[in-house]
């Protein structure tokens, strides 16, 4: 849960995160997951897009940037501080491929599971299993962002307990570095 980050979406999906964990992932039909899903290493990660520029925002202490300390309602919140230097064009191309990163950030993360498990990458799909359940949403900025349970299972899934490398600490660090690898640049022709 990122509540510094996300708060609306935090207090939103708290609820939902013990769903998620507690029937296995959103999206399974399987309707006979074993309770001891449970005891699977798992991450709830929140994945929010680059900075294409300050926007008005209603910050936990202080006041937005801009100096005013704006309602809830105000509808400036998430535009641009200063419309000349935002970088609408990034923000548009990132929402665009969103769907691309979100494969290329799975595909990275089980190469950075397999690199601290010691384990090439076939030898990964062989012992175990990436779960995820996903939720991709709109911030007041406009920009994409999405909310996961990842979770690592044995290798032919839920009903599978994981291997005994598998743990919390292990996904997270994995988690945290496919999320900063630089996957891609995208040219995007000049715009007046």
């Amino acid at each position: 849960r990122r509540a510094s980050r996300c708060p609306s979406c935090a207090f939103t999906y708290a609820g939902d995160t013990y769903h998620l964990i507690r029937a296995g992932l959103a999206g399974d039909d399987r309707r006979d997951i074993p309770s001891t899903v449970r005891d699977h290493p798992r991450v709830f990660a929140t994945l929010t897009a680059p900075s294409f520029g300050p926007v008005h925002n209603r910050p936990d202490r202080g006041t937005c940037r801009c100096g005013t300390h704006h309602p809830a309602t105000d509808p400036t919140l998430g535009t641009a501080l200063d419309p000349k230097t935002y970088d609408y064009a990034g923000a548009v191309l990132f929402n665009n491929h969103a769907g691309d990163l979100w494969q290329r950030f799975t595909n990275r993360l089980r190469r950075e599971i397999a690199a601290r498990a010691g384990l090439t990458q076939r030898e990964l799909k062989e012992s175990a299993r990436l779960s995820y359940g996903k939720v991709a949403e709109f911030q007041k900025r406009g920009a994409l962002h999405f909310h996961a349970v990842i979770r690592l299972d044995g290798a032919d899934g839920p009903d599978t307990p994981p291997p005994s490398w598998a743990n919390v600490a292990l996904l997270s660090d994995a988690i945290r570095a496919a999320a900063a690898h630089s996957y891609t640049s995208v040219s995007a022709p000049a715009a007046d």
